[in-house]
């Protein structure tokens, strides 16, 4: 954990769980254990601050901010051991692409490009034509559909408790944004996964 990170809706700071580890580690694995047995997330973990941050363009316009949800810590780490294992089980099932480098650990835009430029360089040496085709995928994020998702999860053989502590998961979710000491209404989310969750990514991609 980043223990420079900003607290949840709960006010419990990464750095807080990061020095009482020792002590705390047992209990929150029963605790976690319990919550996967029954495929259940405690409704606190299922609300979220969203913060928006600017990315460029006029200041003034919403759509130029990219918003971050911040979550409860208890739940990223509960997240973050799922994704290992999930990550895990479609290495060995060979479910993820070679050419996915995105969220991915040790792979990034540098590792994507020194491929590409590989392949465009034998190409090129060989005679050989190339075509490439950039998409942008506008709020990305937020165009994920639950359904498709979890059919998708269960197709790749995601199944029990965890496809229900996953639907589970992305179920009745509420956010409020925040705009320097003020609040905005809560609002149900019907869609997307969380744009600043461990397993956000994962399902993202995996979507």
């Amino acid at each position: 954990m980043k223990p420079n990170s900003a607290p949840g809706p709960d006010g419990f700071p990464p750095l807080l769980l990061k020095n009482l580890a020792h002590c705390l580690a047992y209990p929150l694995s029963a605790i976690f254990t319990t919550f996967m047995s029954v495929g259940q997330v405690p409704q606190a973990w299922k609300w979220a601050t969203v913060t928006p941050v600017y990315k460029s363009g006029i200041a003034s316009d919403p759509s130029n901010y990219r918003p971050i949800s911040l979550t409860s810590i208890f739940s990223k780490l509960m997240e973050r051991v799922i994704v290992l294992d999930m990550l895990h089980y479609c290495r060995q099932q060979v479910l993820i692409s070679k050419q996915q480098h995105g969220f991915l650990t040790k792979k990034s835009t540098v590792t994507n490009m020194l491929s590409c430029m590989n392949y465009w360089t034998c190409a090129l040496m060989n005679k050989t034509s190339v075509a490439v085709a950039y998409i942008d995928f506008h709020k990305a994020f937020d165009s994920v559909c639950h359904a498709k998702l979890f059919c998708k999860l269960q197709f790749m053989g995601f199944t029990g408790n965890l496809l229900k502590w996953l639907e589970n998961f992305l179920s009745d979710r509420w956010q409020r944004s925040r705009v320097g000491d003020r609040l905005s209404e809560p609002s149900k989310i019907i869609s997307s996964v969380i744009q600043g969750s461990c397993i956000g990514p994962l399902l993202f991609f995996v979507h």
